[in-house]
């Protein structure tokens, strides 16, 4: 996708769906994978970003925004 920084919707919803592959019992522990689900995802698109711009960079398309 032209313009495209970052994770795709889709490549977001198949991370969560594989980290949520089992849902614990437990109250807490729902709460705990959550939370580590949130962190992991956020971490995996800033990587994403991150390659993405670097990419960007390298070839000479970064475009500032004013």
């Amino acid at each position: 996708m032209h313009g495209q920084v970052g994770l795709t919707r889709r490549e977001l919803e198949r991370e969560l769906a594989w980290m949520l592959r089992t849902i614990p019992e437990d109250p807490r522990e729902l709460v705990k994978l959550f939370t580590q689900t949130m962190v992991s995802l956020i971490d995996k698109n800033n990587d994403a970003i991150a390659r993405s711009l670097a990419l960007r960079e390298a070839s000479g398309d970064l475009r500032g925004n004013g």
